[in-house]
């Protein structure tokens, strides 16, 4: 099942400070798969600097899905063994779907993050290493499995960050138009606070958040709940940028 799949078992918070997360809805409805995938990766980090990356994913039921050998075994659940090959300084915080560690059960938008302090600079590979636990008559069979293709990387930290200036890229929010909720997606050059305020077209300020940055990708969700339909202006400010874009609203 391409490295999407079962590195599924995976994960992982968006923030540091608790293990906690929220799915991204953009995937909601996918049929199963892990974002990012091996493609896309994991942002990279810098050493020192606190790094944070959440991972989304929904375990598939066959367990073909991810490897053609088992094709026709229906899968229960799959747990995170845990993560070979992590930067020094870097740790797997899952949220589990069940009451045992580290669980994650079929067909169910999960999250969870890697975050920490890398201490060491370099170019990562990691082997993400799974239990599948199928049911064979009835009965739970564990399979363990092993996915790679995944990687980190970790950057000297040759700049003096105190005296950089917070700069932000890469916004957009998706989807675009939307019904209940929407992913604020931006990238920070360095940890930062980050203001996020919304406008109705009269220009009226609809909601005003601020929330703290960490360097890489980042994400907020937007709540629909108590908005009309219509079109918006969001606005992002960090250090000495902004952005300005439009989302639409309609159910």
């Amino acid at each position: 099942m391409k490295q999407t799949l079962l590195s599924l078992s995976l994960f992982l918070a968006t923030t540091a400070a608790s293990a906690q997360c929220v799915p991204n809805p953009l995937y909601a409805d996918s049929a199963f798969g892990v974002w990012p995938d091996t493609t896309e990766n994991f942002v990279s980090g810098m050493v020192n600097v606190f790094y944070a990356d959440t991972l989304n994913m929904i375990v598939p039921q066959d367990a073909g899905e991810i490897d053609p050998q088992f094709a026709g075994l229906m899968l229960d659940s799959v747990r995170l063994n845990n993560i070979a090959g992590l930067p020094p300084g870097l740790t797997v915080e899952c949220n589990s779907q069940t009451g045992a560690a580290c669980t994650y059960l079929t067909g169910i938008l999960g999250c969870g993050a890697i975050v920490g302090t890398p201490t060491s600079e370099g170019v990562y590979p990691l082997t993400i290493n799974v239990t599948a636990f199928a049911n064979l008559l009835g009965n739970p069979v564990p399979v363990d499995y092993p996915f790679s293709g995944y990687s980190i990387t970790i950057v000297p930290n040759n700049v003096g960050i105190a005296e950089e200036a917070v700069a932000l890229g890469g916004v957009r929010n998706v989807p675009n138009p939307f019904m209940d909720r929407t992913t604020i997606e931006f990238q920070l050059n360095r940890p930062g606070a980050v203001t996020i305020r919304l406008f109705d077209l009269l220009g009226a300020e609809v909601r005003n958040m601020r929330m703290s940055g960490k360097a890489g990708l980042n994400r907020y969700v937007l709540n629909a709940q108590g908005l009309q339909d219509g079109l918006y202006l969001y606005k992002l400010e960090s250090g000495g940028t902004s952005f300005t874009g439009r989302m639409v609203l309609s159910r």
